[in-house]
This record gives C-alpha cells, structure tokens and sequence, in this order.
C-alpha cells in the first residue's frame, strides 16, 4: 500500500502571478528578442536549369516568358505553380516558401524578392537553381514587437520558469508535512 501526493504543476501555475511591472522590466531587458527582421511573405515558380548548361537556361527562359504572359493575362499563380515549377516542396502549396528574411537565399533572389511591392510578380530571375518567377504577397519591415502584442507570451514565459523554481519546494513542504502528520494526507492534498 502506498500514499502518493501529487504536485500539479497547472494547480501551480493557477495560483501564480505576474506583475505588470515583472512583465515590463522583463520585457525592457530583453527587448532584442522581440524584433522581428525585414521580411517577405514570397512565391515562385522554378524552373531548373544550372548555370552550366546553357542550352537548358534557354529553355527555362522561353519556358518563364511563357508563363508570365499567362500570369499577366490573369492565370493564377499557384495554379501555375503546382503545374511547373520544379521546387517539388513549394510546388504542391501553388509555391509558397513563406516568410523569407535577408541572407537566408541566394543574392539574386533576394534582391528581386525585396525590391518588389506586395501583390507584384517577377520578371524572370536567374540564380544559380534556375530561372525563378517571384509573386511577393506581403512586405514588412523591421519592428520592436510592443510590449501589448508580446505581454502573454511573456507572461506565459515567466510562470513556467516560476513553477520550475517553485515545484521542487513545494514537493519537498509537501513531502515533510506529510512524515510529520501521514494520516492529513486529504488536507496535505487540498
């Protein structure tokens, strides 16, 4: 026979709080980890051609100029993704890649992904992949997320660490009231 107390930490973590002011100044002294990069929210279409076969970038050229001209003519980008472009990853989400920060493609890519306004397609973009036809559906810039739109998670962040601080203690309260008083173990509980 055994008598088990169980420490949970959700009934923990229900009668623990955050100040406002805990909030802040964790906030204030780590306020590098709440700025978000430049970013894009980018498709495209592929279409693979090394940069050492001349006769395929050709190919894949005539193959994008086509392809803009459907787009310009009102295609639907995805669509024509799913249908031709050879990044079998993007291509079954109609060439999705989502966001993209600076730095995390090649040089090409990048260039013409940031330089386009939100809701513009590409002119064909050679990298060393292919030839690229870039849709850009969103462009935000670099920002200090405020202190309102990350409180939560913060919040969320500090009572998880307050709880792993404070469960082994209350396990150990918990265990010595129990070896002095083993028959209150219903109070102990509650």
């Amino acid at each position: 026979s055994a008598k088990i107390l169980l420490v949970v930490s959700a009934r923990v973590r229900e009668a623990s709080s955050i100040s406002e002011a805990e909030l802040r100044k964790y906030y204030e002294d780590r306020k590098d980890n709440y700025r978000n990069e430049e970013r894009v929210l980018v498709s495209h279409i592929l279409l693979q051609a090394p940069q050492s076969e001349p006769v395929q970038v050709e190919q894949a050229k005539k193959k994008a100029a086509e392809l803009l001209a459907k787009l310009k003519k009102g295609a639907e980008f995805a669509a024509l993704a799913k249908e031709n472009s050879q990044d079998q990853v993007s291509a079954v989400k109609g060439g999705d890649l989502g966001w993209i920060v600076r730095n995390q493609t090649v040089p090409e890519f990048e260039k013409a992904a940031f330089g386009l306004p939100p809701g513009t397609i590409s002119d064909p973009v050679q990298t060393m992949y292919g030839i690229h036809i870039l849709k850009v559906m969103a462009h935000e810039a670099a920002r200090l997320r405020p202190f309102e739109e990350v409180k939560a998670e913060i919040e969320s962040a500090l009572l998880d660490e307050r709880i792993q601080g404070e469960l082994p203690t209350i396990a150990e309260q918990a265990a010595a009231a129990l070896r002095r008083s083993p028959n209150e173990i219903g109070a102990l509980a509650e």
